[in-house]
């Protein structure tokens, strides 16, 4: 049998009928498997009529629809006549159902494909690969090493092509630069007279270094485009799939770009960061390789210095361009490797089922694991267009901090709690139709079959498989799995999932909020104080006999926690409970803040001094994008001290006189995004705004979506133009005395009298 990972697939009618196209890696090469005289399907209401059509068939069968009506199924040969069949039911309000589904990707989840699966079959060897055609397949679990070319190219302000540049690695390591230039090729770098020279030559070498995946930083939108762009204009096509097919680009709604290459897959670096939810300043090559690798670019300027320096190399020291396109596709390469970015990737096509250009769309994951086992119970599901939000959930239980400084704090966090309550509950699709077999009732009152469930064993399943990943402590097969979980409830409580009602959601959500304040109750009751709540977790206060054996201490008191609960479930709802609470982490010092404004505990925001000394900031604008460095750099420093009981009041007179010194004017730049096109904004200017229509004066055809800018005595300016006259005072003001507040007002403390210098008292 052969074992093939899935890099891409497609649909599309053959003489037969629909034909499914997969590019599968195998151990040391691609194949290609096909699958012919297949049929799509979608189902109509068996009362529906119809007149006779010669495009489908129409059959009963034993399925019925959420809302208990029967339904049949059209069967069609050909992708076209469905597509057709379905735009005009939609005209005519004939209603259907799962017509939203494509017919390659129900082939597989009917099948409990995720990612790879075996075939064997006869096969024929036909231009550098294997094909097979209707082989015989089953599901398996199998990722290869792959082909991984980084790839870069550099460019003039205009549409001049420089250079290309790409480090592959797999089999063997390959660097390479192509360059526009007359000198003589060394060291990697080939020179071309021409740009159509360069291009045809890179992309016949293209095929011989025949990568499965292809990594970049933007590379689609901006690397893949302007090669695209560039081919058309000289009259070539961007040939860099496998049988020398053409790169099809396609921009969506939301302005992510996506690539379709037979054969390849092109995965983007900041896209791939955040799917595997890495958190950074901003997504810059620049910014990333330095946290990631401490390394820096070989062009550190950024905007038009960096563009001036790209121009000055190219007309100046040709092979210093080439250094640096070439370095940033090794930093991507690093990167990559460094976090572990393919594996994380290909165990997470192993357990959603998407394949890798697809990966993030939770809804579509949902599917793929949960359809086909709907069907097997006798159901088919509705189009998601079809579907009507009722009502928002409430969210997890926040309970008011108990504000101030508190000693000797233990956080008690319960693991995968919405994935537990559904299992423990049963709460699932399914298990709503049937919730009058013997049901439990939850704390909302909705029922669901004790027996007649799905969800709940995926989660059971799931959970061991986690157990087992941190067992073998696989970081990234249990982020995969965590991931996937976590994503569930978020997907019966989004109108984009086929299987919505408002009870699922309001269920799970509910079900948390009683179990939090449960448990709060309890630890109180038993001689203990909770300082604060949020969802999953608990903030208690030790008393001071148990700060020597802190640890032993929390986790006695999880155990106690799980134990109460244990009994209370299974008391008043006829289920074993499967929520686990366990001790995360401890705090020598917590401070709690008030609300902005007011005199209650806030929400979602603290600081604390872990026991290794280190400090933790939660909600607080040291983790927040959007606020300065300048207010960053404040909290922390701040904090350190006031959590080592050193003065405040000579570091806050300190720190701001040497902000107004200029010390500091690194770093008062403000980032926002703009939340529409910059045209748009017509009745309102904020700040952020202002300077985006000032960079639009200086750069008329500039893309703009992020602003960086400073405040100044004339307003709002853009952090790339020359600052002149800080506007200091605002940022004291906004900045600096907010945060002193948070921790004054428990003093006593005033930050405008200390810094204008009315109290000299010192604390």
């Amino acid at each position: 049998m052969n074992k093939g990972f899935i890099i891409n697939d497609s649909i599309t009618d053959g003489a037969n009928g629909i034909e499914f196209h997969y590019w599968l890696k195998r151990d040391n090469d691609v194949a290609k498997v096909i699958f012919t005289g297949e049929k799509a399907i979608f189902f109509i209401e068996s009362d529906t009529e119809l007149s006779p059509d010669r495009r489908f068939e129409r059959k009963s069968l034993n399925l019925k629809a959420f809302n208990g009506r029967k339904v049949d199924g059209l069967y069609f040969k050909f992708q076209k006549d469905y597509l057709q069949v379905k735009k005009e039911f939609e005209e005519r309000g004939v209603r259907t159902y799962e017509s939203d589904i494509w017919a390659n990707d129900r082939f597989l989840m009917e099948r409990f494909i995720n990612g790879s699966f075996e075939f064997n079959g006869p096969s024929q060897n036909t231009k550098g690969y294997e094909t097979f055609v209707n082989p015989n397949i089953k599901s398996c679990s199998f990722v290869p090493k792959f082909e991984i070319m980084s790839l870069d190219i550099e460019t003039s302000l205009g549409t001049d092509l420089y250079s290309i540049a790409i480090h592959q690695i797999g089999t063997e390591e390959i660097k390479k630069v192509y360059m526009i230039g007359d000198l003589e090729d060394r060291d990697g770098v080939e020179f071309f007279q021409t740009e159509k020279d360069l291009l045809v030559k890179f992309l016949r070498d293209f095929q011989d270094f025949n990568p499965e995946v292809i990594v970049g930083w933007h590379v689609i939108g901006f690397d893949l485009k302007f090669l695209e762009d560039k081919c058309l204009s000289l009259g070539l096509k961007l040939n860099l799939g496998r049988n020398n097919s053409e790169v099809r680009l396609d921009q969506r709604a939301n302005g992510q770009w996506f690539a379709n290459i037979n054969g390849r897959v092109v995965l983007d670096g900041p896209r791939v960061l955040k799917l595997a939810f890495y958190q950074f300043e901003n997504f810059k090559l620049s910014t990333v390789s330095k946290a990631v690798l401490g390394g820096n670019k070989d062009i550190e300027a950024e905007g038009s210095e960096k563009v001036e320096e790209i121009e000055r190399r190219f007309h100046e020291d040709k092979f210093s361009l080439a250094k640096y396109n070439l370095l940033d596709c090794t930093l991507v390469l690093d990167i990559f490797s460094k976090l572990s970015l393919i594996d994380h990737l290909t165990k997470r096509v192993l357990y959603s089922g998407l394949l890798l250009d697809k990966l993030g769309i939770s809804t579509r994951a949902f599917d793929h694991i949960y359809l086909p086992k709907v069907h097997r119970k006798g159901f088919v599901a509705n189009n998601v267009l079809d579907i009507q939000k009722e009502k928002a959930s409430l969210g997890g239980y926040v309970m008011e901090a108990k504000a101030g400084l508190h000693e000797h704090v233990v956080v008690l966090d319960f693991k995968s709690l919405y994935p537990t309550i559904i299992k423990t509950f049963k709460i699932d699709p399914i298990g709503r139709l049937h919730g009058n077999i013997d049901p439990v009732t939850t704390v909302t009152g909705v029922q669901y079959s004790k027996k007649e469930h799905i969800l709940p064993g995926i989660i059971d399943e799931l959970l061991l498989k986690r157990a087992e990943a941190k067992r073998n402590n696989d970081q990234n097969l249990s982020q995969a799995v965590k991931i996937l979980m976590n994503s569930f409830y978020g997907v019966l409580g989004s109108a984009g999932c086929r299987f919505y009602h408002a009870d699922l959601a309001s269920s799970i959500t509910e079900t948390g909020q009683w179990i939090l304040k449960q448990s709060i109750q309890y630890i109180e009751e038993n001689g203990h104080k909770v300082v604060y709540g949020d969802t999953d977790s608990l903030f208690i206060k030790l008393n001071f006999l148990e700060v020597g054996s802190r640890d032993q201490t929390a986790n006695e008191l999880a155990k106690k926690i799980n134990n109460f609960l244990s009994e209370k479930i299974k008391k008043q709802f006829s289920v074993e409970s499967h929520l686990e609470m366990e001790y995360e982490k401890y705090f020598s010092k917590l401070f709690l803040p008030f609300s902005r404004g007011g005199d209650q505990g806030t929400k979602k925001r603290y600081v604390g001094l872990l026991g290794n000394g280190e400090l933790y900031f939660s909600g607080m604008e040291y983790v927040r994008s959007d606020w300065t460095k300048l207010a960053k750099k404040f909290q922390f420093e701040l904090f350190k001290k006031y959590f080592h009981g050193e003065s405040l009041e000579e570091f806050i007179k300190d720190f701001v006189a040497e902000f107004k010194s200029g010390l500091f004017d690194d770093l008062i730049i403000y980032k926002k995004r703009l939340s529409k096109p910059l045209d748009e904004y017509t009745k309102s200017n904020p700040p952020h705004v202002k300077a985006a229509k000032l960079l639009r004066e200086k750069n008329p055809d500039m893309f703009i979506k992020d602003v960086e800018y400073v405040m100044t005595r004339f307003g709002p300016i853009p952090a790339s133009f020359e600052i002149k006259d800080v506007d200091y005072s605002h940022y004291i003001d906004k900045q600096l005395a907010p945060i002193g507040n948070d921790v004054l007002k428990f003093l006593e403390k005033d930050f405008d009298d200390i810094v204008s210098g009315s109290q000299m008292t010192l604390f």
